[in-house]
């Protein structure tokens, strides 16, 4: 029998613990250069102790480092630069029209180049001056505000109306209130309340949905055609009716397509607003969709028993129709790349240059430093306990300010080290890819740049997160160099990169009308590059580069 008794014992082990400063050490491995840039500003509000150090006029050696670079930089993209803006002139792009108008005298002293920016305006911007202009009650404007405030980027109502009603009690009330005072009698029947559950789904889900068509109340009316049963229901169909009928007024709006559930819906709805309702587009849009994807027209010709002319041309019209109606407002600013290395190469050497812009170089406060150095003198001995303890607690808090500000700059520095040898040893293995080209890429992983440099892996993986190098054959993501190989039976290893640019390139040059299967690809590959692969291979890469298969690909006209 098992007995159980406490006692003391002693027993020796180790473990790894973590410090914060170790912690953030790691963290800003892994930072991209905007991401530093933040947590710097963020220091410096927090830190009183620490500045960015002046940059002194007289010292040249820095100023001379970077004018070295940027005249190398300058000297490999002068003349493509050159050539872009000729075709710029030549174009007439630059011209500026001449505006009238009146001038503020007041604003004379602001900055001319912001009276130029206009900010773009938002789909829901958009949305709310047509709701603003339209004669909806104060009921109806209160939904159609919570209505476009669930309508994403691409113009989809990313909610069904119950789930609306479920997780906004304000507007549940809201409703509840209008129905009860309004003495409303019209209750939906069985279908209006499935389709309150299913149709509603954003543009993400819908192909994962079964697609039904819909009965609506206001103004169109369609039959409807049930295809499973209703899921339970936990608000009175009612509200969900009214939701509806401020929703119908709302897909009115410009553009033509949105506040749609799905990609039929929005298709039917542009189509009606050309006024194409009885056309054979509409038809095929409704009863054909899914062969409409795989572009089986004549399929579609016999159901729809219709000329294969017709189909191709209801077709054609349906491919000019906006698939994304909030395209057009999902502008987004352009963030471009800055890169952390420049490779350069002065005659028949590289060169690795760090780049130090927008990172400012951090110093401690002299006058914080020589308060904490300092000892206190005799007076300050014989100062009353209370100022004793407060003087120390300043002390304290200084100490530990500065501590904080040594540890964050010897981790910047030490990030900044790691990058540029990370980069030396890139350089040594990809060689020939800096001379020659993608064609040249080798396969490399990590642990080779890590048993190069003496770090662990876990730390090339890092340190090569979101961080850019600027090289003769462009700008490139440091992750970019690692990269898995195929052995071609011969001891020789072809990079997976390399064999996506191969694909790449036959699918760019390929017959739209007649493009390449997978198989036809592995066959050119062979034939022509003498590359080695499995079919399966082919549309394992093909599908990570986004490219779709040769039927979806065809181009019918």
């Amino acid at each position: 029998m098992v007995s159980m008794r406490m006692g003391l014992e002693m027993k020796m082990s180790q473990q790894l613990i973590m410090t914060p400063q170790l912690q953030q050490a790691i963290k800003l491995l892994q930072l991209s250069r905007i991401e530093l840039e933040e947590l710097i500003d963020q220091a410096l509000i927090e830190n009183p102790t620490l500045e960015i150090e002046a940059v002194e006029k007289d010292d040249e050696t820095p100023a001379k480092e970077e004018d070295d670079a940027k005249n190398l930089m300058e000297e490999q993209s002068q003349l493509s630069y050159d050539d872009e803006w000729q075709n710029y002139i030549e174009s007439g792009a630059g011209v500026i029209q001449e505006v009238r108008g009146k001038v503020n005298d007041s604003d004379e002293s602001g900055n001319p180049l912001e009276a130029t920016i206009s900010k773009s305006a938002s789909l829901a911007d958009h949305l709310f001056w047509q709701l603003d202009i339209s004669d909806f009650s104060e009921f109806e404007k209160e939904i159609a505000e919570y209505l476009i405030g669930n309508i994403d980027s691409e113009g989809y109502l990313s909610i069904s109306i119950r789930e609306l009603l479920e997780t906004t009690p304000e507007l549940l009330a809201t409703v509840k209130d209008y129905y009860i005072k309004n003495e409303i009698s019209h209750i939906p029947d069985e279908a209006d309340c499935q389709r309150f559950d299913s149709k509603h789904q954003s543009a993400a889900k819908q192909d994962k949905k079964v697609k039904k068509s819909k009965k609506k109340t206001i103004p169109f009316e369609e039959e409807v055609t049930i295809d499973s049963a209703p899921e339970p229901i936990h608000i009175e169909n009612e509200y969900c009716a009214l939701i509806e009928a401020v929703l119908l007024r709302i897909q009115l709006f410009d553009p033509p397509g949105v506040a749609t559930r799905d990609i039929k819906e929005c298709l039917e709805n542009q189509i009606i607003a050309l006024k194409l309702k009885d056309s054979l587009a509409y038809k095929i849009i409704q009863e054909n969709l899914n062969l409409l994807e795989q572009k089986d027209l004549k399929r579609i010709a016999r159901l729809q028993k219709a000329d294969i002319q017709e189909v191709v041309k209801a077709y054609q019209f349906i491919t000019e129709l906006e698939p994304k109606p909030g395209r057009p407002f999902g502008k987004e600013v352009t963030q471009y790349v800055i890169p952390d290395v420049f490779i350069f190469k002065r005659g028949s050497e590289y060169i690795v240059h760090m780049n130090q812009d927008s990172i400012p170089k951090l110093r401690i406060n002299p006058y914080y430093q020589k308060l904490v150095t300092d000892n206190k003198d005799e007076k300050s001995q014989q100062k009353r306990l209370k100022s004793v303890e407060e003087s120390d607690m300043t002390h304290q808090y200084l100490q530990e300010k500065i501590k904080s500000g040594d540890w964050l700059m010897k981790s910047i520095e030490q990030r900044q080290k790691t990058i540029f040898r990370v980069a030396k040893s890139i350089l040594k293995h990809q060689y020939e890819f800096f001379e020659k080209g993608i064609d040249y890429l080798k396969p490399l992983v990590l642990k080779d740049v890590a048993e190069d440099i003496d770090v662990h892996e876990s730390t090339v993986s890092r340190i090569t997160t979101n961080k850019y190098i600027y090289t003769p054959q462009g700008i490139f993501e440091l992750k970019y160099f690692f990269t898995s190989g195929i052995d071609q039976g011969d001891g020789d290893v072809i990079s997976s990169k390399k064999i996506k640019d191969y694909i790449k390139k036959l699918i760019d040059t390929e017959n739209k009308k007649k493009p390449y299967t997978d198989l036809q690809i592995k066959n050119e590959l062979l034939t022509n590059a003498d590359i080695k692969v499995a079919r399966r291979t082919v549309a394992k890469y093909r599908e990570a580069m986004n490219i779709l298969p040769s039927n979806k690909r065809k181009k019918l006209f």
